[in-house]
């Protein structure tokens, strides 16, 4: 999976990844903050400068029908999306502006047909005193139709 979003054979299983991180490197007040090269799907890697943003891949359940012969189908995935910096307040000001960054609308997100994207829980703030790191998580459920 490459951090630009784009995969042949797990596009369909990581469409809900690929589009919350088109929309976040894309997002002009958000970039301004955090570089898009520092928004990346996975885990933030070890010694990244901060801020950085990690997106992650929960859970799909795809909408079953009678015949399970449609090439398309209705797909929906919960996507987590962590945030880490160098302070309480910034931690706070970028998981506000991830979530400015995902509206509810459907729409097509790097080539992915999007029913909705809603805002789901937010995690515990969390900090490594020792690494000096603040962060903390939001879900989003994002609706999307898939291939079979």
């Amino acid at each position: 999976y490459s951090s630009q979003g784009r995969t042949n054979d797990r596009r369909s299983s990581m469409s809900g990844v690929i589009a919350i991180r088109s929309l976040l490197a894309n997002n002009v007040e958000l970039i301004a903050t955090v570089p898009a090269s520092k928004i990346m799907a996975g885990v933030i890697p070890l010694g990244t400068v901060l801020p950085a943003i990690g997106i992650s891949h929960i859970s799909t359940v795809e909408r079953k029908t009678v015949a399970m012969n449609d090439a398309k189908v209705m797909a929906t995935e919960r996507v987590q999306v962590t945030v880490q910096a160098k302070s309480y307040t910034d931690q706070k000001s970028l998981l506000e502006l991830v979530r400015k960054a995902c509206p509810n609308k459907h729409t097509t997100v790097n080539g992915i047909v999007v029913d909705s994207i809603l805002p789901e829980i937010a995690g515990p703030d969390l900090r490594d005193d020792d690494l000096v790191i603040f962060m903390q998580s939001r879900d989003f459920i994002v609706k999307f139709i898939a291939s079979t």
